[in-house]
């Protein structure tokens, strides 16, 4: 039988893809997901989806990239801006 759920880790084992990469498809809304208790899952069917998405892109010349090559994510200093800089 098909396993019916697939874990975050057990996408990124079948697919080859890093972790980062999972979470940012998820987070792209390009990888369907469900939570159980405080465990994300995706079924089967939307792993393949989101695996012909990103052929079908390729295919049409616009590889998709979740983030840019050699850099990490960038985050947006706490507080909403440079206010805690001294600067007037």
């Amino acid at each position: 039988m098909e396993r019916l759920k697939l874990s975050l880790k057990d996408i990124a084992d079948a697919t080859g893809e890093s972790m980062s990469v999972i979470h940012d498809a998820v987070n792209a809304g390009h990888l369907a997901t469900f939570i159980v208790g405080r465990r994300r899952f995706a079924r089967p069917a939307a792993v393949r989806a989101w695996v012909n998405y990103l052929e079908q892109q390729s295919q049409a010349g616009t590889p998709v990239m979740y983030r840019a090559r050699g850099g990490g994510r960038t985050m947006a200093p706490r507080g909403g801006g440079d206010s805690n800089r001294g600067e007037a």
